[in-house]
């Protein structure tokens, strides 16, 4: 038995506000302010890459060990990202309520316009919650392997090891409480980080997967027309106008939200892809020289973040394909009038120019291009392999 739809999509959103909120971020709220938790974020943040590039340093010019610099300089990406989506909430507060109250409005408008409808706002809210559930997986497997892969080395190898890579001045990580000091700010800063990563990319996962939302409300409208065109309906009948109105601005709808998605998050969406593809390279690298424990579990989120977000571009490009031919397949068109149906042509050429998530407007994102880019990763690696030989 289902919850009600509505209540599953505030369950979820929930969710989103109080991950956001622990880093100070929970830009839903129409009176947000920057706060004390806020900038305690952007400190850790900072810290962190300041002490990454000291750490760069101590690892080349004082240690002489580039390897060990390889595996400090891997995981600034994430730092990166961090930054990326925390910038990117703050200045797209605006964008990102409206993509919220919009959904919101859509679940609450169209749960009792009967059963078709409501099926369609359950098989949208399926996807969100396996997207959130995997999501969720990565993140707890990526955070907490690096976190217990730091114990059993401690207390089974008798090895300290950490669990960032960079180092501060002044705390020297080899006496026994610098080790401890050392571990429990990488432990802050990777929270912090795994919290705010996980709330950007969840709501950025939960507006998308809503394209095919628009799709399937967009075929019931179509069949609640054909209804009333073949006299199925004949009580609405009057409401034919009405009805046919009523498509045409879903469709600018949908294209308004799909755009805002679009301007919303382009950046972040080419500094998770760029930053991603160089994190997988090295820790592919770092991996074969066997220098890193804990890399495994990193290159594995690393791997699984870059085919979610590739496999989001392709939820849109089916989307869009699915409104083509909806207009083709799923409306009576030949039987409208003649002025209707020049309406649904023009919204019909609007939908085969639409476009969907790029990187950076240099590439789709899709799953094709996963496969490019791996490919491309896999080359690279074994490039620098012979390098070394």
């Amino acid at each position: 038995m289902y919850e009600p739809v509505l209540q599953r999509y505030e369950i979820l959103m929930r969710l989103i506000r109080i991950c956001a909120k622990i880093c100070g971020a929970d830009v839903f709220d129409f009176n947000y302010r920057r706060n004390i938790l806020t900038y305690i974020v952007f400190t850790c943040i900072y810290l962190y890459f300041a002490c990454t590039i000291y750490t760069v340093y101590v690892n080349l010019y004082i240690e002489g060990e580039w390897t060990q610099m390889l595996k400090t300089v891997v995981m600034i990406s994430s730092g990166l990202q961090g930054y990326c989506k925390l910038l990117n909430s703050i200045d797209h507060r605006e964008q990102w309520r409206y993509l919220s109250d919009e959904l919101y409005d859509i679940y609450k408008e169209y749960r009792d316009q009967g059963s078709e409808y409501l099926a369609c706002l359950h098989k949208s809210m399926d996807t969100v919650d396996k997207s959130k559930k995997f999501l969720a997986l990565a993140y707890l497997m990526a955070t907490g392997s690096l976190t217990v892969m730091v114990l059993i080395y401690r207390f089974a190898f008798h090895q300290n090891i950490f669990v960032l890579q960079f180092q501060m001045p002044y705390i020297d990580a080899k006496t026994e409480q610098g080790y401890l000091i050392t571990n429990i700010i990488h432990f802050t800063c990777m929270a912090f980080g795994a919290f705010g990563n996980y709330a950007a990319d969840l709501f950025f996962f939960m507006s998308v997967s809503h394209a095919p939302l628009f799709k399937d409300i967009l075929k019931c409208k179509f069949h609640d027309l054909n209804d009333i065109i073949e006299g199925r309906n004949e009580e609405n009948s009057k409401n034919y106008h009405i009805l046919v109105k009523d498509i045409f601005l879903w469709h600018q709808k949908y294209m308004r939200f799909l755009t805002t998605i679009k301007q919303t998050f382009f950046w972040m969406i080419v500094v998770q892809m760029f930053t991603v593809a160089f994190s997988i390279v090295i820790s592919m690298f770092c991996l074969i020289l066997g220098s890193w424990p804990g890399g495994h579990s990193y290159l594995g989120y690393c791997f699984v973040t870059m085919y979610l977000y590739c496999g989001l571009g392709t939820v849109v490009e089916v989307a869009n394909d699915g409104i083509i031919e909806a207009c083709y397949n799923e409306i009576i068109w030949y039987k409208m009038p003649l002025t209707d149906r020049k309406t649904l042509q023009i919204m019909l050429m609007m939908a085969q120019n639409t476009d969907g998530l790029t990187i950076g407007a240099i590439t789709p994102l899709t799953m094709h291009t996963a496969l490019e880019w791996t490919k491309t990763i896999y080359s690279i690696t074994m490039m620098l392999m012979k390098f070394l030989d």
